[in-house]
């Protein structure tokens, strides 16, 4: 091979396996021509296919006589060749038995490939970094938590905690309303220009707490200078291509030439709970003159991350924050002591955690659920357990057709442990063929199964020797516990009753296949009621009164006080278009991020309430139809309105702030340092301009000019296409800068619930493969059952029981196994569905007709199977069937 190609590494475990089994003196020779193979597939195939083939060619070469201590005339080995060709045969013989296995067996191994893919990869998000077991983020608790706290906090803690080794502040650049901004960098040079969003300040410490990896300059240094920029990997191709970029300007915002590229790193990885495009330092900041107390310890408006020393423990240090952090903040006494109480305070949390197990206010990306990962988890186990039971169910129901075999082989001098190594070894080729099957099929189903649960799975990743440990690990489990009863029970008989002609009655097992049978109708149940649980609280999600119109409603974003005077040019160009009714201009959309800070009105000024804050224009409430419960809403025509000291209010924040007709009363609201005196002018009804996973809080609106960076615009539907072609003619020509884009509100409300509405999906799909699995297990059994039970049948119909008696006798006993596996399985379903719906704070509840449906489907389900394969046998001539004895 020549040189220049790179020399690719095969799986593992297989050259391993190689090693142990093969004979030193064929090592060598074989060794090479496998690893010759594997880099010619590897050049020409996908990763995941040149080890397929790679595990084909070993065992292929893996014959008798390579084998250690082994020969080719060995009696062991051309007894494990028997195994296999009964094995074979067997298979052959029962295609239809066969082929439902293998189905079952590829759905279950695929299910718990692709789910095990995708909690490997939920549950792996910021491992990447080095000492990520020691690095956390310092959240703020109280009874409405946040992730950003004091911006001097870290590097204090790094300076008087000798536990904190490193620690580093950032912040996303925001713009008016707390919207993350838009930036406009252009490379004057080369007239390249793009929006780009992800943009951060951050300490010099930076690279020092994170582990990303360099490409060019040097990344720690980078932050050390004022007007240095580092570029994620991607950006800075956008701009740049595949050159060397260290050295070149760009232009921030219209300001020509003013960053400098110092440093370009790879992009995080996807399982990464936030993301950079690029990153300044707040070097860069502090060197302007710039006063604002967000760099203060007043305000709590950045994220603080911090690496402990190995071996600490977190609630040490957690713990001696309460009596260090008051000499730094200008609280009151009662704030302190509510602090030093444990009523609020800091915390740690992993950073490992962050993405399952934390989902406060200001979490820099949408986090995951661990409950939801949950459900994947038991889901996948459930129809991994009804499949196996498929398994045990059909080869126990078998057993009775092997009995002379094994008697014969029993007479013959075999051992229990061979009738055991004969049963295992032919439920392993079955198992092994369906694991390879599967393979396929999750291959077939990668994209699908990304889309459906949002996921970033790679199927090449299959090939790592933990997947391949936990698949091969299941397939081995599935194949021993389906052999173990039929051979252990088969092994419990003696050859000569066996030959002397055992009865089928003293055979037994039909204990455990009902057993089993209940079982899987457990699982099924519950994964039934939860799919229907799951999607009333969607539907109630849905049809809930949020207190203001969704639909019919367009968002157009412009963030930047650079823009305040073109969002107001086109807000009035908008309202000239036919089919454009009502427009208003706010800081913040429902659904979105709102920023918060404290309130209090004057006639009682000890009791402080956290509310959100939203910027609006006088058109707010016609436009999202508020209802005004008391006053007036905002208007420009007022001076106090105008100049920001015009407050309106929610019902909840009139509430807690305790206090009786608040309209023309005093209110005093704190931004920051600055205190903000002003007068109550209106109450709006409550309304949910948060999800429904939290209760509704406190919302303060107010006027100001320069914090707009939404104009929603209310629309004729009817005239969609020709409305979106005329706003974007408009929006072009007053912000040519900007790249036009739209959404609709109620999509952006959607959004708040798509893990729950993924869920429901992933669940149904889980419902649909564990009812037929079910079903076609119990058609399987009965089958058997039924030839088993010819000559009673027939007999019963000589003595003169009709058809209908005889379908009740055989469905009887199902149906009783079916009401007892009801009986278990609801109030398994009424916990777990409970704890689930704990999540938010508005819930459907449990309906007892999801359950009522559950269970009349269930029975007549088996009922009508049971029904289908008996009627044959029932209607069939009784004296055909007796005509031998």
């Amino acid at each position: 091979m020549s040189n220049n190609k790179p020399l690719y590494s095969p799986p593992t475990l297989g050259s391993q396996l190689l090693r142990w089994f093969c004979k030193d003196r064929l090592l060598e020779e074989i060794e090479g021509d496998l690893l010759e193979y594997y880099q010619i597939e590897r050049e020409a195939k996908p990763k995941w296919k040149a080890n397929l083939l790679y595990w084909f060619h070993l065992f292929h070469f893996l014959r008798p006589f390579a084998l250690k201590k082994i020969g080719q005339n060995s009696n062991i080995i051309i007894m494990y060749r028997s195994y296999f060709k009964f094995a074979w045969r067997g298979m052959m013989r029962h295609k239809m038995q066969t082929s439902f296995h293998l189905l079952g067996l590829v759905l279950a191994f695929t299910v718990c490939g692709l789910i095990y893919l995708h909690l490997k990869f939920e549950t792996s998000y910021d491992s990447h970094h080095k000492d990520a077991d020691d690095i956390y983020r310092i959240a703020w608790m109280n009874e409405n938590p946040q992730t950003r706290t004091p911006h001097p906090m870290a590097q204090a803690l790094v300076s008087e905690f000798p536990e904190v080794v490193k620690a580093v502040t950032f912040s996303p650049i925001y713009g008016p309303g707390l919207t993350k901004d838009v930036i406009l960098i252009t490379h004057d040079a080369s007239n390249v220009t793009h929006e780009i969003t992800d943009g951060y300040f951050a300490d010099t410490t930076f690279f020092d707490v994170f582990t990303y990896e360099p490409i060019y300059g040097n990344p720690k240094q980078a932050l050390q200078n004022e007007w240095a920029v580092v570029l994620s990997e991607s950006t800075a191709k956008r701009f740049f291509g595949d050159e060397d970029p260290v050295g070149q300007r760009l232009s921030f915002n219209g300001m020509v030439d003013l960053l400098e590229v110092a440093a370009v790193v790879k992009d995080a990885p996807k399982a990464s709970h936030f993301r950079f495009n690029f990153m300044l330092s707040y070097v860069t900041l502090k060197s302007l003159p710039f006063n604002d107390p967000w760099l203060s310890w007043d305000d709590f408006g950045h994220f603080n991350y911090v690496k402990l020393s190995p071996g600490t423990n977190p609630e040490v240090v957690e713990s001696k924050i309460p009596n260090w952090i008051p000499k730094y903040l200008n609280w009151s006494e009662d704030n302190i002591e509510s602090l030093k109480a444990g009523e609020i305070g800091f915390k740690l949390q992993p950073i490992q955690d962050i993405h399952l197990h934390s989902n406060i206010r200001w979490e820099l990306e949408p986090n995951g659920s661990y409950s939801y990962l949950i459900i994947y988890g038991v889901s996948a186990l459930f129809i991994l357990l009804i499949s196996i039971i498929n398994f045990v169910n059909l080869n126990t129901a078998r057993a009775a057709q092997r009995l002379k075999e094994v008697g014969v082989k029993k007479t013959l001098g075999a051992f229990r442990s061979q009738i055991f190594t004969q049963f295992s070894i032919e439920a392993l080729v079955t198992t092994f063929l369906a694991l390879i099957l599967s393979v396929f099929v999750m291959n077939w189903l990668e994209t699908p199964f990304n889309n459906l649960v949002n996921g970033s799975i790679a199927i090449e990743n299959l090939w790592q020797t933990e997947t391949v440990t936990f698949m091969v690990l299941t397939a081995i489990f599935t194949a021993i516990v389906s052999a173990l009863y039929p051979s252990v029970y088969l092994n419990s008989f003696e050859a000569g009753s066996i030959l002397r002609g055992l009865k089928l009655s003293k055979l037994g097992g039909s204990n455990l296949r009902n057993g089993l049978l209940g079982v899987q109708l457990v699982a099924t149940v519950i994964l039934i009621s939860g799919s229907l649980t799951i999607r009333n609280q969607i539907q109630f999600l849905k049809d809930k009164d949020l207190g203001f119109d969704q639909d019919n409603l367009m968002v157009l974003t412009i963030v930047g006080q650079t823009y305040s005077q073109k969002i107001r040019t086109l807000k009035s160009e908008l309202e000239s278009i036919s089919g454009i009714g009502e427009t208003s201009m706010v800081s913040n959309v429902p659904g979105g991020q709102f920023n918060q800070h404290p309130l209090y009105m004057e006639e009682n000024p000890q009791l402080r309430v956290d509310a959100s804050e939203m910027f609006v224009d006088k058109d707010v409430a016609s436009t999202l139809n508020l209802e005004i419960v008391e006053g007036r809403m905002l208007d420009d025509v007022f001076a106090a309105d105008s100049a920001g000291t015009a407050f309106v209010l929610n019902e909840t924040a009139v509430r807690e702030l305790n206090v009786q007709d608040p309209v023309g009363k005093q209110l005093f609201w704190v931004n920051n340092e600055e205190l903000v005196k002003g007068t109550v002018v209106g109450v709006v009804k409550d309304f949910h301009y948060n999800s429904l996973h939290v209760p509704i809080r406190p919302i303060i609106m107010m006027m100001n000019q320069n914090a707009y960076n939404h104009l929603i615009a209310k629309f004729d539907p009817n005239s969609l296409p020709q409305i979106i072609e005329q706003v974007e003619e408009k929006f072009t020509e007053i912000v040519p800068e900007v790249d036009f884009s739209y959404r609709f509100l109620d999509s952006q409300i959607e959004e708040l619930y798509q893990e729950e509405a993924r869920t429901f999906r992933l669940t149904v799909i889980l419902s649909a493969i564990s009812i037929f699995l079910a079903c076609g297990g119990l058609l399987g059994v009965i089958s058997i059952v039924i030839r088993q039970r010819v000559k009673e049948i027939s007999i019963r119909k000589v003595l003169g029981a009709s058809a209908k008696n005889i379908l009740w006798l055989i469905n009887l006993k199902h149906l009783l196994i079916a009401a007892i596996a009801l009986l278990i399985a609801i109030p398994a379903s009424v916990i777990f569905m409970r704890n689930w719906l704990s999540n938010f704070t508005y819930q459907a509840g449990i309906s007892p007709l999801v359950y009522g449906v559950t269970s009349v489907g269930i029975l007549m389900l088996i009922g009508l199977t049971i029904s289908l394969i008996s009627i044959k046998t029932i209607k069939a001539n009784p004296a055909n069937n007796l005509r031998s004895e």
